[in-house]
């Protein structure tokens, strides 16, 4: 990376050129057929902080809106009977055997969401389409749609970036390697058994597809969307002790190795010693938390870190941040730089997985690069130094979200994918 001064200045004309206008010829989206009837199936509750709980519940607002009639079907939206089954993986087979733990929470997991679609569908009519959160729930759904002989399309959503049993395996809750290959056999048989897989970024479906070699009957990608309105923001900086003239920074994510706050931390030590007034919110919560807090004090930071835990208000906590820094080695879409874009509030992240997919589509290109931290730091120094330059790049940001990531959008193309929008003349 060049830290030349005639690099640095290339590097702010580029970052502050005006965005082309959105083509406003462009052909309007089809209207959608009146009686879509879809199920939306996945093995979390209704509710959470993870970015597929923001999208299972941006896309069924969205067939709402859109007049479709929808209903999400988890492992707790029936029989209460269940919990006592669940319970076992938390409170005692996690600390004897994480393998069977896992393979225990995808069997009853998958065992109640059956049971549950079952009911759903037997109480009415069948759905045109099921979209599944995960393999396993499109397993649930392949099985029964068999059962009941319905014609009803069933697609998987692949939010996982290479594989959910590698997802599993990073995280220590795979360690068996006999497991771990059997999971990715059941994997890529779902892979290709639902009628279609619709991926989150060109990204993963490269990684499914190509590396992976795995053919599917009908694919297609669509990027996650969020809702383009939300609720004006009433958190004030000093409620989280921070100043008006401070340079806030945030981060959000689960304390896991993936998301790298480690290193963060050693780079955000870097900043500080350039910019006193700097102060770094982390929210989130998991298994590096108290290796991140022992940085923290290692790092002689606790002054200008706050561990804020796991929140539900990201959109105010961004609303007081000046930048936001993505510091993840692996992501498909994430969703909380879309919730940037919308907001306003720029982003710097680690160009990998499908990231560069949005930095490119969102107008915000700022790149990290945990293995260089001097010269990322140096093509930095513009962006941390000039309030100006951050309002141009969030307005950027704000324009690229509104014209391709917003719920509306998402949802029409997930209809388009299900062949649920009308064909030719029909009304």
């Amino acid at each position: 990376m060049k830290t030349t001064a005639t690099a640095r200045s290339t590097l702010l004309a580029r970052i502050t050129e005006p965005v082309a206008a959105v083509d406003s010829a462009r052909a309007p989206a089809p209207e959608i057929r009146r009686a879509a009837s879809i199920i939306i199936a996945s093995l979390n509750r209704p509710e959470g902080i993870t970015g597929v709980h923001t999208h299972t519940a941006a896309l069924q607002a969205g067939l709402k809106e859109l007049g479709c009639e929808s209903a999400h079907v988890n492992p707790f939206s029936g029989s209460r009977a269940w919990l006592p089954i669940f319970a076992v993986r938390p409170l005692l087979l996690s600390r004897l055997n994480r393998t069977k733990a896992t393979l225990w929470y995808r069997r009853w997991h998958a065992a109640a969401l059956r049971s549950n679609l079952l009911k759903a569908i037997s109480q009415g009519s069948a759905p045109d389409a099921i979209i599944a959160q995960c393999p396993v729930s499109a397993h649930a759904a392949l099985q029964v749609r068999r059962k009941l002989n319905l014609s009803t399309r069933i697609a998987l959503v692949a939010h996982f970036n290479h594989s959910e049993a590698q997802e599993y395996r990073q995280l220590g809750d795979l360690p068996c390697d006999e497991t771990y290959r059997r999971m990715l056999g059941f994997e890529n048989a779902v892979l290709q058994d639902v009628d279609q897989v619709i991926y989150v970024s060109d990204w993963a479906r490269r990684i499914v597809e190509s590396q992976r070699s795995i053919r599917p009957r009908r694919s297609s990608v669509i990027h996650n969307g969020i809702p383009d309105i939300i609720t004006p923001p009433t958190l004030k900086r000093d409620v989280l002790g921070l100043a008006d003239d401070d340079l806030v920074l945030i981060n959000i994510g689960t304390f896991e190795p993936r998301k790298n706050q480690l290193s963060l931390l050693a780079f955000f030590a870097e900043i500080h010693k350039l910019y006193p007034q700097a102060r770094l919110l982390l929210v989130g919560e998991g298994s590096q938390r108290s290796q991140i807090e022992s940085s923290i004090r290692a790092l002689r930071l606790t002054e200008s870190v706050r561990l804020l835990g796991a929140r539900r208000d990201v959109p105010d906590l961004l609303a007081i941040g000046d930048l936001y820094l993505h510091y993840a080695t692996l992501e498909n879409c994430p969703v909380v730089l879309l919730e940037c874009a919308r907001g306003g509030l720029p982003f710097a992240a680690v160009p990998v997985g499908g990231i560069p997919e949005l930095q490119a589509a969102l107008h915000v290109t700022l790149a990290l690069d945990p293995a260089r931290p001097n010269e990322t730091l140096a093509a930095l120094k513009p962006v941390l130094a000039a309030k100006p330059l951050r309002k141009i790049l969030g307005g950027r940001a704000r324009a690229g979200f509104e014209s391709r990531f917003t719920t509306n959008a998402m949802t029409r193309a997930y209809l388009a994918a299900l062949d649920l929008a009308p064909k030719g003349g029909e009304s």
